[in-house]
Order: C-alpha cells, then structure tokens, then sequence
C-alpha cells in the first residue's frame, strides 16, 4: 500500500474538512485528487507531508516530494543554480524530529549515568543523520539531464535568474526538479497550471510510465483522463473512491446518482403512504396503539438522504457595457517585449462578440502581449488601438490584482460602496455567510482566490475581456459554470489558454505565438 490513512480528521478553524476519513491507495496507482473549491483537496496533500495538524493515522512507503499550486522558487538564483538543488524529499519517518528527541535525551544529566543508554542513543543519532544526508544529497547529474531533455528546458535559460522567467516557465523549473528527484510518491497540486501543450503532453507521458505512486489536484479534464486510474473525491466532508479514468468516473457518478434519485422517491412514497394510513386508522384505543406501532416502525427506517451531486453553487452572468463600435481592438504592426522583441508584426483586431484564444509555448511572450494591451509594459513598436468607448477587464494568471490582507467583503465593497450590492455579488459566487464574507483572501484556496479575481474584474462591465489562463485553480463545476458565462457575454474575449476544453468550448478564432509571430490556424491543428 502505497498511502494507508486511517480515520483521517481536519479541521481549519470551526471549519471541518474531513471527519473520520479511511482510504488506501495501491502502489503504482495514479489518482486524481477532485472536489470543489475550498473542501480541503491542498490540506489534504499538506496533512500526509504533516504541514497542518490532523487526528488520526497516515502512513506512506518510501520518498514523497510535492508540487505546489503556488510555484515558490528563490527569484534571485538562476535556473542552473535552481536546478543543481534537490526537490525536497519527505518521509513518513520524520528523522529530524527524533533527532531532536535524541538531542533532549542527551541534555540530560540522569541519562550520562547508564553508558549502555547513551552508547545506543549516540549509535541512533549518527544513524540518523547519515539517513537525512543521504536524501539531501543533490540529484545525479544525469537526472538533471533528464529532466532538461524531457521538459525541452534551453540551454538560453539556464543562465537566466528565476525572476526573469514566465509564470509558465518557472512551473516547467519547479517541475524539473520534481521529475530529477528520486522520490517514488508524487504529491502533485496543480501541475498542469501554466503549461503549454507540449509540456503537458511531456508530463503526461512522464507520469503514465513512472512506477511510483501519484495523487494530483487537477481541474484539467484531458489530463485526469490520460493519466489516472483512480478518482478519489472529496463531498461533504466525506471520501468517495472510483475506479478509472475521469470519463468512468463521470459515468459512474451519474448512475449512482440515478439510482440514488430513484431509491430516495420509492421511499418518499412509501412514507407518504403509511403516514396516510395512518392518519385514516380512527381514534379507537386499539386503532391509536396500532397507528402508535406504525409510527416506531417508520422511526426505525433507515433515512435514504436526498441525493446531491454536490456541484458548485455559484451562478454567474457577464454583463458588458454598450458600444456601438464593430472592431473594438486593432494591434497595428505592434512589436512587445522588454529589452529584445518577443513577438512582432502584430496586426489583428477583435470584433465585438467575438472570442479569440492565443496559445503557444511558455515564455514566448503571450503574457506579455496582454500587459502591452492593458497598458502596464510599453510596446517596442507599433500601436494598440482600442475604442473610445472599450472598457477592458485584464484578468491576470497570478491574481496580482487582489488585496490579500483584505477580506472578501472589503476587496468588493471598495468597488460598490453598497452593502447590499456587496453581499449579493458575493453570495452569487457561493460567498453566503457572513463568516464567508469576513474571511481574510489569504485564507482562500487558489480556486476561490480565481472566482472572487474574476468578479472583481467583471463589476465594472467591460466590454473587452483580457483573460491570462482563466480557468486555471478553478474547480471543474466552475470552469462550466464560467465558461457558459463566456458563452453568453456580449464583448470580446482574448484568451490565453492551453485549457483543452475550455479551447473548445470557447474559441471562435486561435492564434498561435511561435518564432516571434503570430499566425492564425484552424482549430483541428491544435
């Protein structure tokens, strides 16, 4: 068994994650991590690496190493340096705590008198420190090569610092040294965030062929599809587990909820009918004491629960301010980038009611196209003409627009100064009480972060839509729930996207970024 947990118990404030929570996964298995945003999917990876406090019993074989959603890189050393460092390695056996132990032990002046105990106690210590140094050791430089070749990382990056880099490019970094690691249980949130088509076909082919274990978060439907064999999801506080792919799991989850639908509704008739019966015995004493046993008899019934198929609350509609304009974006021989160009001879308008999506490899400067759009990196050459009525929405992929030390209330009641106005765009997102509405946005997951970004941009009603990976962190219900939004919206849409089924769905027109250009292509080409 490669994850033993056993009457698993979480708590994050008054809030209950999970309660009294059992599951084992197999060696080898790969397993898809889902539920809403916000039911604990992050504490969960956390608690089995013992980052947040938890009752019950994880056990896990061999190394674990662990991928998060929130990419944490040294900004300031280079991608060689980066790469020359070892991802860190976890074990179920927490060597430095016992050491710790050990040091306590030996601290005190009672143990120095029985030499046999400081003989065996000093003979742990040293073999202890010999097992942490053995896993902090750096990886073997034909991993690192490995790990180059398979994520396709140029020799041009090498020498750049961290800081440099894309968002996208610093996932591939972080992924790297997950993939150059000798660790035989994958923790993976989020992995697919940020990558382009071909990595995510790269880390698909990786993870499919690699022996050890792997749990993942992910909200991208083609990727739970090509690689997992298990869906384990979080509802209610409560695990359930299916076997196969996220298609089984759909098909599965849908005849159960039939058949749970059907087995609720025979026993709301069966009840309905014996309360009848009831109610029609008469008020003889021996008609009231049989009426009296009937209604035991129901009470002992084992209550069927309406069944639920838990999807995310939240409704929403973009609503875009008039403009009579047909053309509402023109890029005219636009050239961006920073001290060189990374892509040139731009020409290209948006229509309105139109929806583009751009998609290309990480770091060739898609993100920053936009930035030069929005107005906050200036174009190398060229010009961005946008309406004299356009009013732009730029939803940015790091959610640098939030006010983290706020909480969800303040961050939207600064935009309506109406409190009625406040709670009820809240409440639509799925924010409803006041304990919701009162949380810090540092104590959101990425997911609700997404929404509540997402909403703050879509208040002032822009009627052209700027959006940089926009169903990144969210949970696989709100990505439908947005995406028939998008669908819907009456301006013009301009999307990054390497969101398989968001491209799908959404796109009218693709524009592929490769060597410096940009060029229209078909949607199959993809």
């Amino acid at each position: 068994m490669a994850l033993s947990v056993k009457n698993l118990s979480i708590s994050l404030g008054s809030k209950e994650i999970l309660l009294d929570e059992s599951v084992g996964l197999a060696d080898g298995s790969k397993v898809g991590l889902i539920g809403r945003n916000g039911v604990g999917k992050t504490t969960f990876l956390k608690a089995i690496l013992g980052q947040v406090d938890y009752n019950g019993k994880i056990e896990f074989n061999g190394k674990a190493v662990y991928f998060s959603q929130q990419v944490d890189l040294d900004l300031n050393k280079t991608v060689c340096q980066t790469l020359g460092e070892s991802a860190t390695i976890h074990h179920q056996n927490q060597f430095e705590k016992k050491l710790h132990k050990i040091e306590q032990l030996l601290s005190r002046p009672e143990i120095h008198q029985d030499n046999n105990k400081v003989s065996k106690l000093m003979e742990l210590y040293v073999e202890l420190q010999a097992k942490i140094a053995k896993h902090q050791t750096l990886p073997p430089i034909n991993k690192i090569k490995y790990a180059l070749q398979t994520l396709e990382i140029k020799e041009s990056w090498l020498n750049q610092s961290i800081g440099s880099l894309s968002t996208g490019q610093r996932a591939i970094i972080a992924l790297a040294q997950i993939l150059s690691s000798d660790a035989d249980f994958l923790l993976l949130d989020e992995p697919t965030n940020h990558l382009d088509f071909k990595r995510l076909g790269i880390l698909e082919n990786h993870l499919r062929a690699f022996k050890g274990t792997v749990l993942m978060v992910t909200h991208d439907r083609y990727f739970l599809d090509s690689v997992c064999d298990t869906i384990l999801k979080i509802e209610n506080g409560k695990w359930i587990k299916y076997n196969g792919n996220y298609s089984a799991y759909i098909k599965t989850r849908e005849a159960t909820f039939k058949a749970q639908k059907a087995a609720y509704s025979l026993e709301e008739k069966y009840i309905a009918i014996q309360k009848d019966k009831i109610a029609r015995l008469g008020k003889s004493p021996q008609k009231v004491k049989q009426g009296k046993y009937r209604e035991k008899l129901l009470e002992k019934r084992k209550i069927i629960e309406k069944p639920d198929l838990d999807q995310s609350r939240f409704k929403t509609s973009f609503e875009a301010t008039p403009i009579n304009s047909v053309v509402i974006l023109d890029l005219v021989d636009l050239c961006v980038g920073y001290e060189k160009p990374l892509i040139s001879n731009i020409n290209f308008n948006a229509g309105l009611g139109q929806r583009t999506v751009l998609i290309g490899e990480n770091g060739i400067g898609k993100s920053t196209l936009f930035k030069t759009i929005e107005g906050r990196v200036s174009a190398i050459s060229g010009k961005v003409i946008l309406d004299s009525k356009a009013k732009l929405g730029y939803v940015d992929q790091e959610l640098k627009d939030l006010t983290i030390k706020a909480t969800l209330y303040d961050e939207i009641f600064s935009l309506f100064k109406d409190r009625a106005k406040t709670r009820q765009q809240l409440s639509m997102l799925g924010f409803v009480t006041d304990k919701d509405v009162s949380k810090p946005i540092s104590q959101l997951s990425m997911g609700e972060k997404s929404r509540l970004n997402l909403l703050k941009i879509l208040i002032k009603k822009p009627n052209l839509l700027l959006l940089d990976e926009p169903t990144n962190y969210l949970d696989i219900d709100a990505c439908e729930i947005v995406e028939n939004a998008f669908l819907n919206y009456n301006g013009a849409i301009l999307a990054i996207s390497h969101d398989r089924y968001f491209i799908e769905k959404i796109a009218q027109r693709i524009l592929k970024v490769s060597n410096g250009t940009i060029k229209e292509i078909d949607k199959k080409m993809i």
